[in-house]
């Protein structure tokens, strides 16, 4: 007779006790092998809810400026208007898919061979730079505070510079007729803090849990997924992102990131 064995997972508790006057050890062994196959069972069926929600909220996204383009392409073929006359508002369907398409992209993990030790002072100010001349144009005041010396972080500079300007480009939003946003990193002894600050329309109670899930937005035309990429970017980076918010008095957004040394 062939004897055939398989590996168990085992929970071993010690307790110290005592034997006929003595010191003893007690080792009591349990068998979790069906345990650990339930939780396994239900972390999988969790993925696949979260996959599936993922993929009919992108059919959803994808599917209304897909089939616009089609009725703007059959309206043309059957009509004796010329066809040019859609092309502005077929570009813009064309336009948004390929925004949600790369902000999907941004949401997957980079290769750790695209991580680079970088000072994200530089990185801050090249975003603002970039930013100024559109506040100035919304009638928006960037406030600018850095007061630590040495910013280093081991990241990948483009997805932060991504963060960044979501976070400045919703802060804007929200001040539909001007406003001020305060732009501050500070540091701890492992800690870089990054917050954004602004003085806009602020966010609902109710609505503020949501922020960050894939989909959900609180704009007409938003597709939900700023947030949700930013939250990814930031989790990719061994950080941490929180969002504290009034109606009617502003936002504040708090990035942590892991700081390593110059």
């Amino acid at each position: 007779m062939t004897l055939t064995y398989e590996p168990i997972d085992v929970e071993v508790n010690v307790a110290l006790t005592s034997y006929e006057g003595e010191k003893a050890v007690q080792l009591i062994f349990r068998d979790i092998t069906e345990l650990k196959k339930s939780k396994e069972f239900l972390q999988n069926a969790d993925k696949l809810s979260v996959a599936g929600e993922l993929a009919a909220g992108i059919a959803h996204e994808i599917r209304n400026p897909l089939t616009s383009i089609k009725g703007f392409i059959q309206l043309a073929q059957q009509s004796d208007i010329k066809p040019e006359k859609y092309y502005p508002i077929m570009l813009m369907e064309i336009d948004r898919i390929n925004t949600i398409i790369s902000e999907l992209l941004l949401l997957s993990k980079p290769n750790v061979s695209d991580y680079k030790s970088q000072d994200i002072r530089r990185t801050i100010d090249d975003v603002l730079n970039f930013f100024y001349a559109q506040a100035t144009l919304h009638n928006i005041e960037i406030n600018k505070e850095i007061s630590i010396i040495g910013a280093v972080v081991n990241c990948h500079e483009n997805q932060l510079k991504q963060v960044l300007i979501n976070l400045l480009k919703n802060a804007s939003e929200a001040m539909p007729t001007g406003g001020v946003i305060n732009v501050s990193l500070t540091g701890e002894k492992d800690t870089l803090v990054l917050q954004v600050i602004d003085s806009g329309l602020g966010i609902k109670t109710e609505h503020i849990p949501k922020l960050g899930q894939p989909f959900f937005t609180t704009k007409d035309t938003g597709t939900g997924l700023g947030l949700a990429t930013c939250l990814s970017i930031i989790e990719n980076h061994k950080g941490s992102m929180k969002i504290d918010s009034q109606e009617g008095k502003g936002t504040t957004v708090t990035i942590r990131l892991p700081r390593i040394a110059d």
